[in-house]
């Protein structure tokens, strides 16, 4: 193709996403109207040294064991209310909105690094004056909990992993239509102004094996809170912030007791990773769950229930 041939499929090419985002334009949410929406009665915000606010949830009892809930990419602290609501008041229960998700929003740095997901881990613990608790995250939340325990291993008193991200993967993922979106440069000039509801309904539906649970409140609630002004560029940034393929490689130097998670129908993080945590962490248990995809602290909330107050009856958390 001539460089001429070339220009003009790349102006066609400009014109007609030109009109497509003239057309099918997402417009943001905003904070207020998203706030009073999932903000919710416990909901609380920190400000941080930057000026970059964080969201958080302070439930279940005021004493004993502390527990903190770290979600997935593309997701928020309502992921964990499900199975929140279950452990009652047995432990201190705490969540948050990760950087550039949910009501936490967009950072001023626009830094998305592992690094910057575990400090506002430390910030928040800071802030709360807990000096150590057990770490529950998912996909992306399960690796920012491992980086935490290899950070500042004092600070942790246990890892509960569903489905954690970071470790290799040997077999081809199926993905889904979000993420495929994600991995082109091409998907995500236009994510960055089409986001259409049924973008992320199909994404769900994808994630998970029981469609059921992928409600109408669900749905609205990823889309609502990915449309929060700064959210889709910072999904973008995250997606293209360089990762240090070989952090796995440090797993072996975990040393608190770690309980795996994981859905043998997960088609986003194949459950042939889990042997990996299995075997480099040394006190590790490993479970997995017969029809379950992605986000078995929704598709299969008692059970994960019950293998966390096992876990920790058994651990002390």
């Amino acid at each position: 193709m001539t460089l001429l041939k070339r220009f003009i499929l790349v102006l066609v090419l400009a014109m007609v996403s030109g009109m497509l985002s003239g057309i099918f334009w997402t417009p943001d949410t905003s904070f207020d109207r998203m706030q009073v929406k999932y903000g919710g009665g416990a909901s609380q915000f920190l400000v941080l040294a930057s000026g970059d606010r964080l969201h958080y949830r302070d439930q279940g009892g005021s004493g004993g064991e502390v527990l903190i809930f770290i979600h997935g990419t593309s997701a928020s602290l309502h992921t964990w209310e499900p199975l929140i609501e279950r452990l009652g008041d047995r432990y201190r229960l705490i969540s948050l909105d990760l950087p550039g998700h949910g009501l936490t929003g967009a950072n001023t740095a626009r830094d998305y690094s592992r690094e910057a997901m575990v400090f506002s881990i430390w910030s928040l613990m800071d802030h709360l004056s807990i000096t150590s608790a057990t770490l529950v995250g998912n996909s992306l939340g399960g690796a920012v909990a491992w980086a935490a325990a290899l950070d500042r291993p004092e600070r942790v008193r246990s890892l509960v992993l569903l489905a954690p991200s970071g470790a290799p993967n040997t077999t081809a993922a199926k993905s889904n239509l979000g993420f495929k979106l994600l991995d082109t440069s091409l998907g995500q000039g236009v994510l960055k102004k089409i986001t259409p509801r049924a973008v992320v309904e199909t994404s769900l539906l994808q994630t998970v094996v029981s469609p059921h649970i992928v409600t109408e409140a669900m749905v609205d609630r990823y889309w609502e809170l990915l449309r929060l002004s700064g959210n889709r560029q910072a999904l973008i940034d995250l997606a293209n912030t360089p990762r240090n393929r070989n952090a796995w490689e440090k797993l072996s130097d975990i040393s608190v007791p770690s309980l795996v998670i994981w859905g043998q129908e997960d088609g986003l993080l194949p459950v042939s990773m889990a042997a990996t945590f299995d075997r480099e962490i040394d006190d590790v248990r490993v479970v997995m769950l017969k029809n379950i995809g992605h986000l078995p602290m929704e598709e299969a909330v008692d059970e994960v229930s019950d293998r966390i107050i096992n876990f920790c009856m058994a651990t002390g958390c």
